[in-house]
């Protein structure tokens, strides 16, 4: 049940995006022009076809890794229902509650970038933007943002999801 002090429930789809794709390939593009500059003015000496070689290697090694994990992002919805978070995958029996609430590694106000845990299977990464649902926007990152309380044995316990920051336990010097 919903807690009207607490965010609106919300449906938010995820994927693969547009943008992320052109950032990813804008990426490899000035990684390969680095590596051409490097040829050309920073290598010399009889192993330059030896040092292209790798170079190469090595650089469509990390574009096609980066083509491959934006191609196969997971695509689904994330929902909050007012009570606790859930994963939809592309057909709708697929639902999966989480175990603690997403944990936000990156915010840049009009993207995010989130771990997310389900009860079963492995975690997944997703990138939200803004520009899939603006209406939707401010709805998610309330949630995403506001502590939930669920009822754990009898007791109520609040559930963040806002950092991925732990405590490690040290001592920090004011």
């Amino acid at each position: 049940m919903r807690n009207p002090a607490h965010a609106p429930a919300v449906r938010y789809a995820y994927g693969p995006s547009r943008a992320l794709g052109l950032m990813l390939a804008t990426l490899a593009s000035c990684g390969l022009v680095l590596l051409l500059a490097w040829l050309v003015v920073g290598t010399g000496g009889d192993d330059v076809a030896f040092k292209a070689g790798v170079g190469l290697s090595v650089w469509l090694l990390c574009a096609g890794s980066a083509w491959h994990g934006w191609r196969h992002l997971p695509r689904g919805f994330l929902v909050w229902d007012g009570g606790q978070w859930l994963t939809e995958g592309v057909a709708q029996e697929d639902v999966q509650a989480l175990q603690r609430g997403p944990c936000v590694h990156l915010d840049l106000q009009a993207v995010m970038l989130l771990s997310l845990r389900p009860g079963r299977g492995h975690g997944a990464w997703i990138w939200l933007e803004r520009r899939s649902d603006a209406m939707q926007w401010l709805a998610l990152r309330r949630a995403i943002y506001s502590p939930a309380q669920s009822q754990v044995g009898g007791a109520t316990a609040t559930m963040s999801a806002t950092s991925s920051r732990q405590d490690d336990g040290a001592n920090h010097i004011p």
